[in-house]
């Protein structure tokens, strides 16, 4: 739902407008300096507007359109409207227009977009303008968006809250009861904590996740991927050698600067290397490896482990969904929120795996534009 503010904004911003423009045209009719619509327009430079301008005559037919309402509309820049769903809460808002003698009429829309689903949303004023009603419209699709973003960050946090939460008011009963055995209160604290790791990992990615898909750009810089890889493969090697698993690195050097955000590149890197770690077994190997490709760096993590089922291999970047059994540590939002950075690179990821034959294993890569 928009902010009650943000409609009076958008109706002082609007008002400002409308009333600059009936001055121009004021001045233009006076002087007879136009000799048409969209060379008054024009003049008044409407038509590369940051907001959308239709003027409309009695019979509602467009008589002007500049860039934007074009744009986001569909329309001719004059003729008649084309059937839409909009067309006719513009014909009601006209109707009560006249019939209240209203200042304007303002409203939130939805257009759709191929195959009926709605594509973008937009904000319009409609108001009387000499001759004419002019329709100020305002693309909003980026906010709402972002709102549907937040609403389903909520939802899936709420949800998947619940069960690591149940766990721990069990374990917390269990601690309260006077006859609890040392062992017992032992088994329920390490739950306890291992619960609670898990929520604040959970809430962490989330966030994280969320904050991606309500961003705009990322500042993306030239990166050394070879230093960053070496860094994170430093970082990890600890777990690696704990798990017995051989980690290492294949590099074509030399290799370009890559456009990327480092922080966000060194969290992909992370997470693709603690899964590998993760689900392979003791003496597999994990290779990272940096070669050139067309246009770019392609960025690959292979694991000789035991792969993972064709079933699973097209819905592990969904969020929460995991392949692997219960008992291996996750949130199942890693992969997720690798790809949701990759989107923001201009690139995504891509699985592949077997599970059979004598070389099993599974690779997750990507390729990363040069700078």
């Amino acid at each position: 739902m928009l902010v009650f503010d943000l409609r009076w904004l958008l109706f002082l911003v609007l008002a400002g407008l409308m009333v600059a423009l009936w001055a121009a045209y004021r001045l233009g009719r006076s002087a007879r300096a136009r000799t048409s619509l969209r060379g008054w327009a024009e003049a008044a430079q409407l038509e590369g507007a940051p907001f959308g301008l239709v003027l409309l005559d009695g019979e509602q037919a467009c008589r002007y359109a500049n860039a934007y309402a074009r744009s986001l509309l569909g329309l001719p820049q004059s003729g008649r409207l084309p059937p839409a769903a909009w067309t006719q809460a513009l014909a009601d808002d006209l109707a009560a227009l006249h019939r209240q003698h209203a200042a304007g009429r303002y409203r939130s829309i939805s257009l759709p977009g191929e195959g009926g689903a709605t594509d973008r949303y937009a904000l319009w004023w409609l108001a009387p303008l000499g001759a004419f009603n002019a329709l100020f419209l305002l693309d909003v699709t980026a906010r709402r968006q972002s709102e549907q973003a937040a609403r389903a960050l909520l939802n899936d946090l709420s949800h998947e809250l619940r069960t690591p939460l149940a766990t721990l008011l069990t374990h917390l009963e269990v601690l309260s009861l006077p006859s609890i055995s040392q062992e017992t209160g032992r088994q329920s604290l390490a739950l306890l904590k291992a619960e609670a790791h898990r929520m604040a990992r959970l809430v962490h990615q989330m966030l994280e996740l969320g904050r991606l898909e309500t961003a705009g750009e990322l500042e993306l810089r030239p990166v050394d991927l070879l230093r960053l890889v070496e860094d994170v493969v430093a970082q990890v090697s600890p777990r690696a050698a704990e798990r017995q698993v051989a980690l290492s690195i294949e590099a074509a050097t030399p290799l370009p600067a890559c456009h990327g955000d480092e922080d966000r590149l060194r969290q992909v890197f992370l997470n693709l290397l603690d899964n590998a770690i993760k689900y392979v077994r003791p003496g597999d190997r994990v290779v990272v490896a940096l070669a050139r490709a067309e246009g770019g760096v392609r960025c690959a993590v292979r694991d000789s482990g035991p792969g993972i089922p064709a079933a699973h291999v097209a819905h592990l970047t969904r969020r929460f969904y995991r392949a692997a059994p219960p008992e291996v540590e996750g949130t199942g939002l890693g992969l997720a929120l690798v790809e949701e950075i990759l989107r923001h690179h201009g690139s995504h990821l891509e699985i592949t795996s077997r599970t059979e034959g004598d070389e099993t294993g599974t690779e997750a890569a990507f390729v990363l534009r040069t700078a």
